[in-house]
Protein backbone atom coordinates (compact mmCIF):
# COMPACT_ATOMS: atom_id res chain seq x y z
CA UNK A 1 0.00 0.00 0.00
CA UNK A 2 1.34 3.56 -0.79
CA UNK A 3 1.67 6.28 1.50
CA UNK A 4 -0.30 9.08 1.56
CA UNK A 5 -0.40 11.88 3.63
CA UNK A 6 -3.37 12.91 5.79
CA UNK A 7 -5.28 15.38 3.57
CA UNK A 8 -4.72 12.70 0.32
CA UNK A 9 -6.03 9.98 3.19
CA UNK A 10 -9.16 11.97 3.59
CA UNK A 11 -10.15 13.02 0.23
CA UNK A 12 -10.09 9.30 -0.65
CA UNK A 13 -12.52 8.41 2.40
CA UNK A 14 -14.55 11.25 1.24
CA UNK A 15 -14.66 10.33 -2.42
CA UNK A 16 -15.21 6.11 -1.55
CA UNK A 17 -18.41 7.57 1.02
CA UNK A 18 -20.12 9.77 -1.56
CA UNK A 19 -19.47 7.03 -4.41
CA UNK A 20 -21.17 4.23 -2.44
CA UNK A 21 -24.05 7.33 -0.82
CA UNK A 22 -25.91 9.75 -3.00
CA UNK A 23 -27.20 11.28 -0.08
CA UNK A 24 -23.63 12.29 0.94
CA UNK A 25 -22.48 15.69 -0.16
CA UNK A 26 -19.49 18.18 0.77
CA UNK A 27 -20.81 21.67 1.75
CA UNK A 28 -18.22 24.65 2.65
CA UNK A 29 -15.69 27.43 1.39
CA UNK A 30 -14.39 27.07 -2.09
CA UNK A 31 -14.61 22.88 -2.17
CA UNK A 32 -16.00 23.29 -5.48
CA UNK A 33 -14.00 23.78 -8.52
CA UNK A 34 -11.28 25.29 -6.35
CA UNK A 35 -11.05 21.70 -4.24
CA UNK A 36 -10.92 23.59 -0.83
CA UNK A 37 -8.12 25.48 0.64
CA UNK A 38 -5.72 22.59 1.68
CA UNK A 39 -7.43 20.83 -2.03
CA UNK A 40 -8.76 18.27 0.14
CA UNK A 41 -12.26 18.13 -2.24
CA UNK A 42 -9.56 18.94 -5.28
CA UNK A 43 -11.43 16.75 -7.93
CA UNK A 44 -14.81 15.78 -6.18
CA UNK A 45 -16.62 18.77 -8.06
CA UNK A 46 -15.70 17.50 -11.74
CA UNK A 47 -16.80 13.68 -10.43
CA UNK A 48 -19.34 14.36 -8.49
CA UNK A 49 -21.17 17.67 -9.73
CA UNK A 50 -22.42 20.95 -8.36
CA UNK A 51 -25.17 19.63 -6.45
CA UNK A 52 -22.61 17.39 -4.50
CA UNK A 53 -19.76 19.34 -3.87
CA UNK A 54 -21.49 23.15 -2.83
CA UNK A 55 -19.48 26.34 -2.46
CA UNK A 56 -20.65 28.24 0.58
CA UNK A 57 -21.13 32.14 2.07
CA UNK A 58 -18.21 32.73 3.90
CA UNK A 59 -20.40 32.04 7.22
CA UNK A 60 -19.40 29.19 9.49
CA UNK A 61 -22.24 29.58 11.43
CA UNK A 62 -24.61 29.10 7.76
CA UNK A 63 -22.57 26.11 7.05
CA UNK A 64 -22.79 24.64 10.11
CA UNK A 65 -26.36 25.38 10.52
CA UNK A 66 -27.27 24.57 6.77
CA UNK A 67 -25.48 20.79 7.39
CA UNK A 68 -27.62 20.12 10.39
CA UNK A 69 -30.92 20.78 8.55
CA UNK A 70 -29.71 18.67 5.77
CA UNK A 71 -28.84 15.75 8.09
CA UNK A 72 -32.71 16.44 9.80
CA UNK A 73 -34.06 15.60 6.32
CA UNK A 74 -32.19 12.55 5.37
CA UNK A 75 -28.98 13.51 3.51
CA UNK A 76 -26.34 13.04 4.90
CA UNK A 77 -23.72 16.18 4.79
CA UNK A 78 -20.04 16.59 5.21
CA UNK A 79 -19.76 20.67 7.03
CA UNK A 80 -16.18 21.97 5.88
CA UNK A 81 -14.72 24.43 8.10
CA UNK A 82 -11.22 25.35 6.90
CA UNK A 83 -9.57 26.43 10.06
CA UNK A 84 -10.43 25.30 13.67
CA UNK A 85 -9.90 29.05 14.29
CA UNK A 86 -13.43 29.96 12.78
CA UNK A 87 -15.70 26.96 14.12
CA UNK A 88 -16.48 30.18 17.29
CA UNK A 89 -19.29 31.54 14.96
CA UNK A 90 -20.80 28.37 14.30
CA UNK A 91 -21.13 27.33 17.94
CA UNK A 92 -24.57 27.74 18.94
CA UNK A 93 -25.35 25.54 15.60
CA UNK A 94 -23.41 23.00 16.74
CA UNK A 95 -24.44 23.18 20.75
CA UNK A 96 -27.49 24.47 20.53
CA UNK A 97 -29.50 22.85 17.21
CA UNK A 98 -27.48 19.71 16.10
CA UNK A 99 -27.08 18.67 20.31
CA UNK A 100 -29.92 19.11 21.01
CA UNK A 101 -32.44 18.77 18.33
CA UNK A 102 -33.94 15.15 18.85
CA UNK A 103 -34.74 16.03 22.38
CA UNK A 104 -35.80 19.31 21.53
CA UNK A 105 -37.82 17.67 18.56
CA UNK A 106 -38.87 14.46 20.45
CA UNK A 107 -37.64 12.84 17.52
CA UNK A 108 -40.05 14.92 15.19
CA UNK A 109 -38.50 16.93 13.41
CA UNK A 110 -41.53 18.54 12.04
CA UNK A 111 -43.12 19.73 15.38
CA UNK A 112 -41.27 21.95 18.16
CA UNK A 113 -42.53 22.85 21.56
CA UNK A 114 -44.21 25.81 21.73
CA UNK A 115 -44.35 27.03 25.08
CA UNK A 116 -42.90 27.16 28.99
CA UNK A 117 -43.78 23.54 29.78
CA UNK A 118 -40.86 21.01 30.73
CA UNK A 119 -39.38 19.51 27.44
CA UNK A 120 -38.92 23.39 26.92
CA UNK A 121 -35.76 22.72 29.06
CA UNK A 122 -33.16 21.28 26.45
CA UNK A 123 -33.53 24.87 24.63
CA UNK A 124 -33.74 27.26 26.93
CA UNK A 125 -31.96 26.42 30.86
CA UNK A 126 -27.66 25.95 29.68
CA UNK A 127 -25.95 28.59 30.12
CA UNK A 128 -23.00 28.64 27.07
CA UNK A 129 -20.45 29.27 29.60
CA UNK A 130 -21.27 26.14 31.34
CA UNK A 131 -21.50 24.66 27.71
CA UNK A 132 -18.08 25.94 26.65
CA UNK A 133 -16.14 25.20 29.48
CA UNK A 134 -17.10 21.95 29.36
CA UNK A 135 -15.72 21.14 26.15
CA UNK A 136 -11.80 19.65 25.59
CA UNK A 137 -9.43 22.57 24.71
CA UNK A 138 -12.15 25.03 25.59
CA UNK A 139 -11.01 28.73 26.35
CA UNK A 140 -12.84 29.33 29.04
CA UNK A 141 -11.79 27.01 32.29
CA UNK A 142 -15.07 26.14 34.76
CA UNK A 143 -14.73 27.87 37.95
Amino acid sequence: MPEINLLEAIRQAIDEMMAEDPRIFVFGEDVGKRGGVFRVTEGLYDKYGPMRVIDSPLAESVIVGAAVGAAMNETRPIAEIQFADFIAPAFNQLVQEAARIHYRSNGDWCRADGGPAPPTAAASTAPSTTARASRPSSPISPA
